[in-house]
């Protein structure tokens, strides 16, 4: 998956405001891509602080196929119009256990329900979890770029 050689300074958190709307959801619309076109389905989904969202899905489904080889992704909220751009990146469990009692009561319907569940899903490659943020983008001379929030 092209997204996993990504450095870690290259994935920045998803904007607060967005964030913010999603307290009371235990599920995502989520986008992603191909040459066909988009696909949009409802995820169960995690927010890590300082505001990432992690997803935990099958490594041979159609979106874990389109995100190998595109790492965007587009989130909305149901029932609202906010919608949020971002990449995905996958994490494998030495970045996943330092927030894994925070990801299991999110991903325990899909079988996570501990962190040894959890450990024992991405070590054996049954699942695959997925962090997404915003892109950092540098100019030139190395200066980070603020990108403008998109909420609506």
């Amino acid at each position: 998956m092209p997204a996993e050689g990504r450095s870690e300074s290259e994935l920045a958190p998803l904007p607060q405001a967005f964030l913010a709307l999603l307290a009371g959801h235990d599920e995502i619309l989520v986008s992603s891509r191909d040459r066909a076109g988009l696909g949009t389905v409802r995820m169960w989904f995690a927010v890590i602080p300082p505001g990432f969202i992690y997803l935990l899905t099958l490594p041979y489904t159609r979106k874990a196929e389109r995100w190998r080889d595109d790492p965007w992704v587009r989130f909305r909220v149901p029932g609202k119009a906010a919608i949020q751009d971002g990449i995905v990146t996958a994490v494998g469990w030495e970045e996943a256990q330092a927030s894994a009692e925070q990801l299991t009561p999110s991903f325990s319907m899909a079988g996570a329900a501990t962190p040894e569940a959890l450990r024992w899903m991405l070590q054996d490659g049954s699942r695959l979890l997925l962090k997404a943020g915003i892109r950092r983008v540098f100019d030139s001379d190395g200066v980070e770029l603020v990108q403008a929030e998109d909420t609506t």
